[in-house]
């Protein structure tokens, strides 16, 4: 018969509530929750990452859950246990501009170049990019704008390269490559102000020669960013 715990005598030995709280957290009970989880998780991104690949061939809008589903081998009602509509995951792919954008500028970082080539540079991989992606590029930032920018607030996707392009600013203007006569931060968010209004013009119209407008916008503020004359 199973033991209880109990001696004999009717005492509960010493070792008799440690035992037990020992047996409340099993490793397997552990591990099991942990793979559930796991697998919970990997579903999760495979759903988003069938999604994401959908919106890229077919555009947002003519995208279906029912086609996610089939694409994903699960029932369209499992994708309803990881979001709640296909704008959630269009929504969560907002918070990958950021980091996108960040790589992009310490790409132009890295190379040996003049401040001015390293800004064109940036520009141009932007635009190439968004080519290559227009339809969900210009739907993912619509997105971002109608629902994470306050009215009068800097863009949340282009706060973490302010810093980086400070620092483009700052070695031109050790290199005597761009003016000091203003603070590399204002010169960094002036650049960013610029390329982000071809932006700003090219979601408000499809038609918009983004690459084009990106290109004017680095010419204009390259050349407003030269060292003065003395």
């Amino acid at each position: 018969m199973r033991s209880s715990g109990i001696t004999s005598s009717g005492e509960i030995p010493s070792d008799g509530p440690r035992r037990v709280a020992d047996e409340s957290r099993s490793p397997v009970k552990k591990n099991t929750t942990g793979r559930r989880e796991a697998r919970k998780t990997a579903l999760r991104e495979k759903i988003y990452e069938t999604a994401r690949e959908l919106f890229l061939t077919h555009g947002f809008e003519a995208t279906t859950i029912t086609q996610i589903a089939e694409a994903a081998d699960i029932a369209p009602a499992t994708f309803f246990n990881h979001f709640t509509n296909k704008s959630a995951v269009l929504h969560e792919m907002t918070g990958e501009i950021a980091e996108h954008l960040q790589a992009l500028v310490d790409e132009q970082l890295e190379r040996p170049v003049r401040a001015q080539e390293r800004i064109h540079g940036f520009a141009n991989a932007v635009a190439d990019d968004v080519a290559a992606a227009e339809g969900l590029a210009r739907d993912v930032l619509l997105d971002l704008v109608r629902t994470q920018i306050p009215r009068h607030q800097v863009a949340p996707h282009l706060t973490p390269v302010y810093e980086p392009f400070a620092r483009i600013i700052r070695e031109g203007q050790a290199a005597g490559e761009v003016r000091t006569d203003f603070d590399a931060r204002f010169l960094a968010e002036m650049v960013l102000g610029a390329l982000n209004i071809a932006f700003n013009r090219w979601m408000a119209d499809a038609n918009f020669p983004l690459k084009k407008g990106l290109s004017q916008a680095a010419d204009f503020i390259c050349e407003a960013i030269e060292p003065r004359a003395k």
